[in-house]
């Protein structure tokens, strides 16, 4: 009988014991903000905050002093989570208006959420976003002293309806415009000059003076006509051949054509055009991206992994692939390598809604 309330009394026990920890972690990290350090106090709340999810007040407190403290940090990519964060938390249910915060804290978290979110957020923290009815939570049936309590049934998840998975809107820095390059003119060929003829000098042939009285005479040869400079042919100018327009590949006509498949919502279409690409023998990085993207957005998440497997190594300015190749993975039931890539694309991309509830599933999962 004493084995039997022990056994009943252990879950309560460790339950209660991660409520303290969460507590305690809370109340050290608000401390923390007050005696000013607020990289302690922002390491803090970022755990208690994760014990809290099923405690919107509580939860929303943690997030609202982790925006404060990360603003004061400049600190912007984590002041922004943490408001976004604080907003989501607004639809579900509002509580804001009535959480117990310090006004000047509360006031700090106000001018940081002007300056970091859209006008659409900062409504619903005033009481103008509409927030999502409560979902009725079953009733637990009376315990008895004399029967053992039966274990919870989890249903499986029910398969959702096929659809393109929204696309975060990376933040990108544009390239540096490069400069115009001139055309350098090109040198005329230098026509060879026809080298002078030398004329050869006139020869005077003379006669023996004969034996006559009379004078003699002098018999000269006419002077040879010099002859024509020779007539130097030149090369006509080689044509220059004109640069031919690139002929477009049968795998761009292909993307192109999936990509009109996923939006217009033929997913089984879109899977078919990016895996026939994704089998070719040969394949360039930036086509895998693009096949990558593609069968993630058609939801082919093993297909999307096998893309990315073939691209290779993410470089600068791709780093929003790693959020694609972090969903992918964590859809697939790889955990580890999903917090990895979410950990490398986080920084670069915007924290909307949809990647904020990514976020906690990878980072909550357990191999």
């Amino acid at each position: 009988m004493w084995l039997y309330l022990i056994a009943l009394a252990a879950p309560s026990a460790i339950a209660a014991s991660g409520d303290e920890f969460y507590d305690r972690l809370f109340t050290r990290g608000v401390a923390q903000f007050n005696e000013g350090n607020y990289a302690g106090a922002y390491s803090s709340l970022r755990i208690a905050a994760f014990g809290y999810l099923e405690n919107i007040p509580r939860f929303q407190t943690a997030e609202i002093y982790m925006t404060v403290a990360a603003n004061k940090l400049r600190h912007e990519a984590d002041a922004r989570a943490a408001a976004v964060r604080v907003v989501a938390a607004e639809r579900i249910e509002k509580r804001y208006a009535s959480l117990a915060i310090p006004a000047e804290v509360r006031k700090e978290f106000e001018e940081a959420a002007r300056k970091l979110l859209t006008a659409d957020s900062v409504a619903v923290l005033r009481g103008g976003g509409t927030a999502r009815p409560p979902q009725p939570q079953p009733q637990p049936p009376p315990k008895s002293s004399n029967t053992i309590p039966a274990p919870v049934i989890v249903a499986p998840p029910q398969p959702q309806p096929s659809k393109p998975v929204p696309v975060p809107t990376p933040r990108v820095t544009p390239p540096a415009p490069q400069p115009k390059l001139q055309p350098q003119p090109v040198p005329k060929p230098v026509q060879p000059q026809p080298a002078p003829v030398p004329t050869a000098p006139a020869q005077v042939q003379t006669q023996p003076r004969p034996v006559q009285t009379a004078p003699a005479q002098v018999q000269t040869q006419p002077r040879p006509v010099p002859a024509a400079p020779a007539q130097v042919q030149t090369q006509p100018r080689p044509v220059q051949p004109q640069p031919q327009p690139a002929r477009p590949s049968s795998d761009a006509g292909a993307l192109a054509e999936a990509d009109r498949a996923v939006n217009r919502g033929d997913l089984a279409a879109a899977r078919s055009l990016y895996r026939s690409i994704l089998d070719a023998p040969q394949i360039s990085h930036a086509t895998a991206l693009r096949v990558a993207e593609g069968l993630y957005r058609s939801r082919d998440f093993p297909g999307a992994i096998r893309a990315f497997e073939r691209a290779g190594a993410i470089g600068s300015g791709e780093e929003q692939y790693h959020y694609y190749y972090a969903v992918a993975l964590y859809e697939s039931g790889r955990y580890s390598g999903a917090k990895r890539e979410l950990r490398a694309a986080l920084p670069f991309i915007e924290v909307t809604p949809d990647v904020e509830r990514y976020r906690v599933k990878i980072e909550g999962a357990i191999e």
